[in-house]
């Protein structure tokens, strides 16, 4: 199983200095605060600075339906093929609450000769999850997070999913680490910000027999995520950095663990 550590789009150094493998970043995310030539030369940069990793591009649509901002469809296929032999997964520009310009959003994209990842959205027709499967090998589970302290509900989100899913096709799961369900479903790959931890919250992470644990620090001063000008200018200690070196080693543990679970199982993944 593949842990793509996400929210990564300003932390590329950190990510290399802990060993990162998988990393999973937001399109709309250079977009958000930077005009649009700004914005493509510092994605264009990230992804060149990071071609050793294992890159999973996301639309960041979830990031943008939440501002009321819209991410330009065409100039995100424009990026996809440039840089697609950099990319190891894209997943498709997805439409919040909008089920069928979801779909039409992928067939576009397709009609481009691009290969998104789908994404079949929590509420949605269950029948639109049995014709993905019928076609792609390879699709993601959205729309989870907001339901991740909801267990029951979730539980019977997923058991649904898997049940018609069942070894048809490979899952990633978005937003999905929490052990319990990591231990339940068989996913391909998953992505969490959880590992941020380390420099929003002032956390060290430690990951021993199957669980793991959050401990939350004194220090205050250095947590720097919440602002990035602030990280840029490297104020604090940068203990920050310390910690966040330590989740991602943590998180690596994690997902070998995982991977090791369900491989003990049955279950056993390229």
């Amino acid at each position: 199983m593949k842990i793509y550590l996400a929210g990564s789009e300003f932390l590329g150094p950190i990510l290399k200095q802990g060993g990162a493998k998988n990393c999973l970043f937001s399109f709309y995310a250079f977009f958000r605060s930077s005009n649009t030539k700004r914005g493509l030369r510092i994605l264009e940069e990230y992804i060149e600075d990071n071609r050793e990793m294992d890159l999973f591009m996301d639309s960041g649509g979830y990031s943008a339906f939440t501002v009321g901002a819209e991410i330009n469809l065409d100039l995100f296929c424009e990026v996809i093929n440039k840089h697609k032999h950099r990319l190891k997964v894209y997943a498709q520009l997805d439409a919040i609450g909008d089920p069928v310009k979801t779909k039409e959003n992928l067939e576009y994209m397709e009609s481009k000769g691009l290969t998104p990842l789908p994404v079949f959205h929590y509420g949605s027709d269950f029948d639109i999850l049995r014709e993905l499967v019928q076609k792609y090998d390879y699709l993601a589970l959205g729309g989870l997070v907001p339901y991740a302290r909801e267990k029951k509900r979730l539980k019977r989100h997923l058991d649904s999913c898997f049940a018609i899913i069942k070894d048809k096709s490979k899952v990633h799961g978005f937003g999905m680490t929490g052990m319990e369900i990591l231990h339940r479903y068989p996913f391909y790959s998953v992505d969490s910000t959880s590992w941020l931890g380390g420099s929003k919250r002032a956390e060290y992470h430690s990951f021993k027999e199957g669980k793991l644990k959050f401990k939350h620090t004194k220090v205050k001063d250095d947590v720097s995520l919440q602002s990035i000008p602030l990280m840029q200018k490297e104020k604090g200690d940068k203990s920050w950095q310390k910690r966040s070196i330590n989740c991602i080693k943590q998180w690596l543990k994690v997902e070998q663990y995982i991977t090791d679970l369900w491989t003990k199982r049955g279950i056993t993944y390229e």
